[in-house]
C-alpha cells in the first residue's frame, strides 16, 4: 500500500501577473486484482497558453479516466502496462482536441504537459511528453531519476500535449524492480531537485521529503503543509514558475485517501 500527498503552488511570476496555477496534479488508489494500484498524473500548463489552466486538468483528469478504465477491463489477464498508458495518452489528447471543438477555444491555447505514473501488480510505469520528471527510490536506497526532461528546438521550449506530433514524443518507461517511494514533479522544481545536466537526483532534496510522505497520516494537512513549503521564500528565489509534486511511499500499512487533486492557490 502507498502514503500519497501531492501539492501545488502558484509561482511568483504568476502572482504578479494575477495569473492562476498552470500546474495540476492528482493521484488514485484502485483496486486491481488482490493489489492495489497507484496512478499519477501530473500537467504542467503551458505558460504562453491562454486556456493553460483549463489543458491540464482536462489532460489528468482523462489520463487518470482511461487509465482506471483499461486497468479495470483488464482484471483477471496479464497486464500491458506500456500499451495501457500510450492509450491512456491518446486518450487524454483525444480529449483536449474535444474540449477545444466543444468550447470554440483553439487547441493550442489548451496547451499542457503530461506525466504519469502506474505502479500495480510488481511493475512501475511511467509516461511522459514534456519537461516534467520522475524520481524512484529503489529497493537499493538509490535515487534513479526515471525520465529526461524533454527539450524542444529551442531554449526553454519543450513539446505539448496538443501538438499534432506529441505522441510520438511520448517516452514510456516501463521496469520491473522493488520501488521504495517516487516522486512525480514539475518542471518548475526541477532546477531544485536535479544535478543538471546529469539529471542525476540531489539527494538532498529528495530525502526529507520522503521521510514527511511517510509518516504524514492525514493526506489533507499533509498537503496543507507541502503547498507551504512550495511557496516558501527559500523555493520562490530558486524559481518563479508554477511549482507541482506528488510523493509516494510504499508501507506496508498506511491510511490514505483515496483520490487526491490540487493546484495551487
Amino acid at each position: 500500500s502507498w502514503r500519497v500527498v501531492g501539492a501545488a503552488a502558484t509561482g511568483v511570476s504568476h502572482q504578479r501577473h494575477g495569473l492562476p496555477c498552470q500546474d495540476i496534479q492528482a493521484y488514485r488508489l484502485i483496486p486491481v486484482g488482490s493489489g492495489q494500484a497507484l496512478l499519477i498524473a501530473l500537467a504542467d500548463g503551458a505558460g504562453s497558453a491562454e486556456h493553460a489552466d483549463l489543458g491540464a486538468r482536462q489532460a489528468v483528469t482523462s489520463v487518470l479516466d482511461a487509465l482506471e478504465n483499461f486497468l479495470s477491463a483488464g482484471e483477471g489477464a496479464p497486464l500491458d502496462f506500456e500499451s495501457i498508458v500510450r492509450q491512456a495518452f491518446e486518450a487524454a489528447r483525444q480529449a483536449l482536441v474535444d474540449l477545444a471543438e466543444q468550447e470554440d477555444l483553439a487547441v493550442r491555447s489548451l496547451a499542457t504537459t503530461l506525466t504519469c505514473v502506474v505502479a500495480a501488480d510488481g511493475f512501475f510505469t511511467v509516461g511522459q511528453v514534456g519537461d516534467g520528471s520522475v524520481v524512484v527510490k529503489t529497493g537499493q536506497d538509490e535515487l534513479m531519476a526515471v525520465t529526461q526532461p524533454q527539450r524542444g528546438e529551442y531554449a526553454n521550449e519543450t513539446y505539448f500535449l496538443v501538438q499534432e506530433d506529441a505522441l510520438e514524443h511520448l517516452q514510456v518507461h516501463l521496469m520491473h524492480i522493488p520501488v521504495q517511494a517516487l516522486a512525480v514533479l514539475s518542471d518548475g522544481l526541477v532546477r531544485l531537485a536535479l544535478q543538471l545536466p546529469a539529471n542525476q537526483p540531489h539527494e538532498p532534496f529528495f530525502k526529507p521529503l520522503f521521510s514527511f510522505a511517510a509518516t504524514s497520516v492525514d493526506p489533507e494537512a499533509a498537503s496543507e503543509q507541502l503547498v507551504a513549503f512550495l511557496s516558501s521564500e527559500r523555493v520562490s528565489a530558486r524559481t518563479d514558475d508554477d511549482k507541482s509534486i506528488v510523493l509516494a511511499v510504499c508501507c506496508e500499512h498506511s491510511t490514505v485517501q483515496p483520490n487526491g487533486e490540487s493546484a495551487g492557490g
